[in-house]
């Protein structure tokens, strides 16, 4: 079967990309190969993107490939859990800002790179608000969003959705 996500992860040179973990980016295409093909947790143990794209949502210059990356997994059906961990991930990239070493190599404007290549995927983000993770897709999209009525609209039509997974997710 042929993948949108892992056709999208082959356009890019992984090995010309900066990572967090201070090597280049070039272990990253098998991080996004396991999360997508994994059935399970198990599956993907120790495959992560945090301390790689970013540090506490300090980027680095992986990050804005992997938006397209990630968006591009999104329109297919990732396992429950894979999908939490791209919007996650999708969450910190478009909230986050260059890391001082890369500001240092002049790229200083990752967040909004992020925050641009996101917005090519505006819909499934939205897609995912109305029928995914609710709280997750509206955070990224009070980021991303450039039209404030049209989220605000939304946010609203959504309330009772986004309290019902709220409550879901809070201990007994």
């Amino acid at each position: 079967m042929v993948s949108a996500a892992l056709l999208e992860l082959e356009r890019y040179d992984w090995e010309q990309f900066r990572c967090g973990c201070g090597k280049s980016a070039a272990h990253i295409p098998e991080t996004f190969r396991r999360l997508l093909a994994a059935k399970s947790p198990e599956d993907a143990v120790g495959y992560r993107f945090d301390g790689h794209l970013e540090i506490q949502s300090m980027l680095f210059e992986a990050a804005v490939p992997a938006v397209s990356v990630i968006l591009a997994a999104l329109t297919e059906e990732p396992a429950r859990f894979a999908r939490s961990h791209f919007l996650v991930t999708l969450l910190f990239l478009v909230s986050g800002e260059s890391h001082s070493s890369e500001m240092e190599a002049g790229r200083e404007d990752l967040g909004e790179e992020c925050c641009e290549k996101a917005r090519d995927g505006l819909w499934e983000i939205y897609r995912e608000a109305v029928s995914g993770d609710t709280e997750n897709a509206l955070d990224i999209l009070e980021v991303i969003e450039d039209d404030g009525l049209r989220l605000a609209h939304f946010r609203t039509a959504l309330q009772d959705r986004l309290a019902k997974q709220q409550r879901k997710k809070r201990p007994i």
